[in-house]
């Protein structure tokens, strides 16, 4: 889901997931593994196209993961 609660279509695999930039629609990946590119505020993942930040917020406990922009 996008940060407004939207579905989004993604591929995972993994701790992986690649999505397509809310912006401009260029392939982003993420990783939700601790400090990995996407994993939280700290270490955003880059679209390479337009440089907008995203990252992951997973909540194992609601069974839903959450695409944040920064």
């Amino acid at each position: 889901m996008d940060d407004m609660g939207v579905e989004i279509e993604a591929d995972t695999h993994g701790n992986n997931m690649a999505f397509v930039c809310f912006d401009c629609g260029y392939p982003v990946l993420a990783i939700a593994r601790e400090n990995q590119r996407g994993s939280d505020r700290e270490h955003p993942a880059e679209c390479k196209n337009c440089g907008k930040e995203y990252f992951l917020d997973v909540r194992i406990h609601r069974k839903k993961l959450y695409v944040h922009e920064l």
